[in-house]
């Protein structure tokens, strides 16, 4: 069986091509532009029976805070009902928000904690 001429592979469709005047065609390479990926806040929300300490214990273990900054954000979060822990990817954020809910309905307290787009 004779062996077929190979060619030279063909450019995606979306790749430009040109002739270079000659009979040759040129691709021309096209930079690709990835958007860089969703932020969103980590929020806990205020409520009246979960302990200030248990509050500042999840920002320091989950958020990595310092205890001066934690306390700052509980404060912030006991006086006006809400306080952002921390700004991450939407996957980072969604299991962060998993993680102190759940330790919240371990430890029994009604502690919230949501995502909202940055």
């Amino acid at each position: 069986m004779p062996d077929e001429p190979s060619q030279p592979p063909e450019p995606p469709p979306s790749t430009p091509r040109r002739d270079a005047g000659d009979g040759a065609v040129v691709a021309e390479r096209q930079t690709l532009r990835t958007e860089p990926p969703g932020l969103y806040q980590v929020v806990l929300l205020n409520d009246d029976y979960t302990p200030m300490e248990f509050v500042v214990m999840v920002l320091q273990h989950y958020f990595q805070r310092d205890a001066d900054t934690a306390t700052h954000i509980m404060l912030k979060i006991h006086h006006e009902g809400r306080g952002v822990c921390g700004v991450y990817t939407k996957d980072v954020a969604s299991t962060k928000v998993e993680l102190v809910l759940a330790a919240a309905r371990r430890d029994g307290h009604p502690l919230q904690c949501i995502m909202e787009a940055a």
